[in-house]
């Protein structure tokens, strides 16, 4: 696992061993890494997880873009909690197809995740999937470990 700390210390460049699917991106995982104080890498490892680097990305779930991000519309609508809609205070299907809108929303997510948790870990388990449990973490982890 790795710290606290060490998570949230914003590296200054992206590692050149991503695939040039995210490294398209770089300038905007940069900025959002920074703004966010995250290291580029991990924004980088959830980009290639979730959609390959691919904007258009949308999972048979419903969730949209390179962060592969659950938006307010299309299927995601009909997802209750607690008797009310999930994501109802979640972004459209269209905004989360922007690369721009995409990374700053999912970076901000996570760095939020990994105040509330405290841990990469946990913070990584609680943006994926319901139904995956650790596994999602855990891959995510793993890509970073390999790739930063």
């Amino acid at each position: 696992r790795i710290p606290l700390e060490a998570q949230q210390l914003s590296s200054p460049s992206l590692s050149r061993a991503y695939p040039q699917t995210v490294l398209q991106w770089e300038n905007l995982i940069l900025r959002n890494a920074q703004e966010n104080h995250l290291d580029p890498n991990l924004i980088a490892a959830v980009i290639l997880q979730e959609s390959g680097g691919q904007a258009n990305a949308y999972s048979a779930s419903g969730a949209v873009g390179l962060m592969q991000i659950m938006p307010h519309d299309g299927i995601a609508q009909n997802f209750l909690c607690n008797g009310k809609r999930c994501f109802r205070n979640r972004p459209s299907i269209q905004e989360l197809y922007d690369p721009s809108f995409n990374i700053a929303y999912g970076s901000r997510m996570l760095a939020n995740l990994i105040k509330k948790y405290g841990d990469q870990r946990e913070a990584l388990y609680h943006y994926g999937p319901i139904d995956v449990g650790y596994r999602y973490a855990d891959s995510i982890i793993s890509i970073y470990e390999t790739y930063r």
